[in-house]
């Protein structure tokens, strides 16, 4: 039997109390409790937890700094930290290139090719790596805090750690790195694939980013000015128990403070529906001069009417749906077993206009509502209750036919 694999057994150990290290991880500390006294036991004994103050137990440093390195909550702060330095180091290895290059040391050059693919894919993922932060922060308002200032302090840090990445973009923007490189293919392939070419999106997201951050600034700055009064406001509750805001409305003259606010002009007019409002509405009409372009409206002038032209009739066509609607009123009374309407449609419906098949459906079932009484035709529906219980139906088609007597 084969001896089990010390990684697996530590893992599938960690696992098992995998609450018990989160709740240590995001509070800071953790207590002793009947539930979650085996794994406190277990942790310890695997020298992962130690003993804090007040009987609480907290993660050792060294596995709290793994969490942190693998979560990359410790580096909330400081990401993006390095990608000036990241593009220092490529400066650098381009310059030691070509000068590897020019002295026909092709092993160095060989090496210095790798290592500046590299130093191109670390700047790529690091800017990313900081848009992703930056995006969580952003959209999230920086939830991982409760307080205002704490808020405004991660607001102000992202800011100006933004504006220096838009700085530092646009400076290496303008850089002549990919004119040092554009003698060696592979190097000025993956330069301009993946970093160059992407340096104008990278900093229109980072300006976007700014943009809501600079108004996340000024939101925070007008809330705390509202909490500040709110929390003064709760500690005079707080101190006189009895105070009830004043009847202001009766008083004859009221604070200064109360002055502050400007007016509402609030203007009426007449209720037309009432008739103790006729003579105002009189006095109204009466204000409102007349237009000119009706008081002097010009006359027609006189014609001469020609004995043999008469008076010509003028007959309005009827509606395409109206005369289809006639017509299969007609052939269904004519038929032994019905018409469908839809049937009927589909065979004259280039006869219909633009008369779509349930708008057909419609107007014969309103023909039939107010002739079907005294018509001499019968209709029967083709329907199903709906898929709820609200006690409609689905008509899918009709059918008229002769009324029998």
């Amino acid at each position: 039997m084969s001896k089990p694999d010390p990684v697996t057994t530590l893992l599938s150990k960690l696992n098992a109390s995998g609450n018990t290290i989160a709740t240590a991880y995001h509070q800071g500390r953790i207590h002793k409790s009947e539930d979650n006294a085996r794994d406190i036991e277990k942790l310890r004994h695997m020298r992962l937890l130690s003993p804090d103050i007040r009987d609480a137990f907290q993660l050792r440093g060294s596995f709290r700094q793994f969490l942190n390195a693998a979560l990359n909550t410790e580096k909330l702060f400081s990401a993006g930290a390095n990608i000036g330095g990241h593009f220092l180091r490529l400066t650098q290895l381009v310059d030691e290139h070509s000068f590897a290059f020019q002295e026909g040391r092709d092993t160095d050059v060989e090496r210095y090719e790798v290592e500046t693919r590299e130093a191109v894919s670390d700047i790529a993922d690091a800017i990313e790596d900081e848009l992703v932060i930056l995006q969580a922060q952003v959209t999230t308002r920086f939830a991982a805090v409760s307080t205002i200032a704490e808020k405004k302090r991660q607001n102000v840090h992202f800011q100006k750690r933004t504006a220096q990445l838009v700085d530092l973009l646009e400076s290496f923007h303008f850089s002549d790195i990919g004119e040092i490189l554009d003698g060696h293919e592979n190097l000025a392939l993956s330069f301009r694939s993946l970093l160059a070419n992407r340096i104008p999106a990278f900093r229109e997201a980072l300006i976007s980013i700014l943009v809501l951050l600079n108004q996340y600034l000024f939101e925070y700055r007008n809330i705390e000015e509202r909490a500040k009064r709110i929390r003064a406001f709760a500690l005079h509750l707080n101190r006189h128990g009895d105070w009830q805001p004043l009847a202001w409305d009766e008083v004859l003259e009221p604070e200064l403070w109360l002055k502050h606010a400007a007016p509402i002009a609030i203007a009426s007019s007449p209720d037309v529906s009432n008739v103790e409002m006729e003579s105002q509405l009189i006095s109204i009409a009466k204000t409102v001069s007349g237009t000119a372009a009706f008081r002097n409206r010009a006359l027609r002038p006189p014609g001469q009417v020609e004995g043999a032209s008469g008076n010509v009739s003028i007959r309005e066509l009827a509606p395409l749906v109206r005369v289809g609607v006639r017509l299969y009123f007609r052939a269904a009374r004519n038929a032994v077993e019905g018409i469908s309407a839809r049937e009927w449609w589909a065979k004259n419906s280039s006869s219909l206009g633009s008369v779509s098949e349930h708008i057909w459906l419609l107007r014969v079932l309103a023909e039939h509502d107010n002739k079907g009484a005294t018509a001499s035709w019968s209709l029967r529906t083709n329907a199903s209750r709906g898929p709820l219980f609200t006690g409609n139906v689905l008509i899918h088609d009709v059918i008229v036919s002769r009324k029998t007597p």
